[in-house]
């Protein structure tokens, strides 16, 4: 550990002036740096503490239901959730405003010590692929238990950690490993983890995901929006910029042939609404700002040339309630090797038949499960997805059809925060 705090140490001198750069400009960037060496709260009663960490929102978010079945059943231990990204611990501190939240502290061997004589932890949990060597190595002299749930490896990483070995050599260290499926655990075996420390126990996303009949709101939705609930509406969730273009496109093909069916665009970014406006207008469509509407937006659907672009934080999911088909945006262009693709279990599990594009890497394992089970479409461009509108305007009840298989899909997946909460139960109770 020395030697590692030796390199840390010289990479940080090294990279100096680009650090100092960034505290200047970025106040983000300043966030939590203290936190990262001494934990937050210090001096506050803790007992027998369940560490849990991830890395940002969406890992932070994984958690949730994990929590709630330790809160369950351990009520006596304290439990501690750390984030390593901004973003993770400012959703970790909204989600779990009854537990202590802290920035995951500086990798350094030192450090990690004084956590974790403030922490006092009985268990370890590290979800998905948050792996720091130091603190692995501090978890195994400590005798602490340290679990990794909903593991992955991706082939970049394998052959990345493959020529290092220096992630090989901590992940050894590890007590347990739940991995999302076959494919991840046959590199973590490569990678030289004990096969009987693993176990495919499925994606705790799924788990995420709100079984509850959504038809209340698709009822309130359409009828704020004046809608008869035999119009057809297509949405764009979670949108990238270019692929506004294609949407537009598609749209406007449709209007053309007189082919009635509505719009609703949710960009990524709330910021690129003006410029994802001004491509629908280019097209000769009616693009309405939701957060510029005078009224409840009863005269926005006027035609089918007019397209609602919810420019509004924290709504995705009410409209893809109202919805009959769902293209599922950041998939169709390539954004780099390790992005690709949102959250396609949200419209599935409402029932809303799913268009994704080529570019899926966080949602692999969704995509072909959602293939596999016909309840799914690849759409490789505008004219594609276009293609697939026609075939479900064409076929009415088609697309009903597909949200239901899709639905199911995304029940017969989940179980994996049950399966990682048994694995990991008696490591607790049994000290």
């Amino acid at each position: 550990m020395l030697i590692l705090d030796l390199a840390y140490l010289l990479v940080f001198i090294l990279l100096s002036p680009l650090w100092l750069l960034l505290l200047v400009i970025k106040p983000a960037f300043r966030a939590g740096l203290f936190d990262r060496l001494v934990p937050a709260g210090r001096g506050q009663d803790v007992t027998d503490t369940i560490w849990l960490h991830g890395s940002s929102a969406g890992e932070i978010d994984l958690l949730r239901p994990l929590v709630r079945r330790l809160e369950a059943r351990f009520p006596n231990n304290s439990i501690v959730i750390s984030a390593f990204a901004i973003s993770g611990y400012t959703f970790a501190k909204k989600a779990f405003p009854n537990h202590r939240v802290i920035y995951f502290p500086a990798d350094l061997a030192f450090v990690i010590r004084r956590f974790f004589r403030e922490l006092n932890p009985v268990l370890i949990v590290v979800v998905e692929s948050e792996f720091w060597p130091n603190f692995f190595a501090v978890a195994e002299r400590s005798n602490v238990p340290l679990c990794v749930l909903n593991g992955k490896m991706s082939v970049k990483s394998f052959r990345s950690h493959g020529r290092t070995g220096l992630i090989p050599w901590a992940l050894r260290k590890v007590s347990l490993f739940a991995v999302q499926t076959e494919d991840h655990a046959a590199r973590f075996r490569r990678l030289g983890v004990a096969a009987r420390s693993i176990h495919v126990t499925g994606n705790m996303k799924y788990d995420l995901s709100d079984v509850a009949d959504a038809s209340e709101e698709r009822r309130k939705l359409r009828s704020q929006y004046r809608l008869g609930d035999d119009m057809p509406v297509w949405i764009g969730g979670s949108i990238h910029r270019g692929e506004d273009e294609a949407l537009a496109w598609a749209q406007c093909q449709l209007v053309n042939d007189e082919r009635e069916l509505q719009l609703v665009v949710v960009p990524r970014y709330p910021a690129d609404a003006p410029a994802i406006v001004d491509v629908f207008e280019a097209h000769g469509l009616k693009a309405v700002r939701k957060s510029e509407l005078s009224g409840n937006g009863e005269t926005v659907f006027s035609d089918p040339r007019s397209v609602l672009v919810v420019d509004t934080i924290g709504e995705l999911k009410r409209y893809y309630a109202m919805s009959d088909v769902a293209y599922i945006g950041g998939s169709l262009h390539f954004r780099g090797s390790n992005k690709g693709g949102h959250n396609l279990m949200e419209p599935a599990i409402l029932g809303i038949a799913p268009l994704f594009g080529p570019y899926n890497f966080s949602f692999q394992e969704t995509v072909r499960a959602l293939l596999d089970g016909n309840a799914g479409l690849l759409v490789h461009d505008q004219l594609e997805i276009c293609q697939a509108l026609r075939g479900f305007l064409d076929n009415p009840g088609s697309a009903a059809e597909m949200g239901t298989r899709a639905r199911q899909v995304i029940l017969d997946h989940r179980g994996a925060t049950q399966q990682n909460f048994a694995l990991i139960e008696h490591y607790i109770s049994g000290r």
